[in-house]
């Protein structure tokens, strides 16, 4: 998924950056630059996809995999 395509689901979910930072005890920064692919950490990647209720794989897929097309 695109940055762009997170936030919208996340918008949907009614969660926000603050509100997955503080579930897991990290900072919101940190939760910002995964989203935005400037830090790669499994455990904040596994809080957004959770918060928005998608597979990790389908949120942050593998660097060697192409992110999926929207519908």
């Amino acid at each position: 998924m695109t940055t762009k395509e997170i936030k919208i689901a996340m918008i949907i979910k009614d969660v926000t950056v603050a509100s997955i930072a503080k579930t897991i005890g990290v900072h919101r920064p940190h939760v910002s630059m995964v989203l935005h692919g400037k830090l790669h950490t499994p455990r904040i990647q596994a809080a957004i996809a959770n918060a928005i209720g998608k597979p990790v794989d389908e949120v942050f897929p593998p660097k060697d995999q192409p992110a999926k097309e929207a519908a």
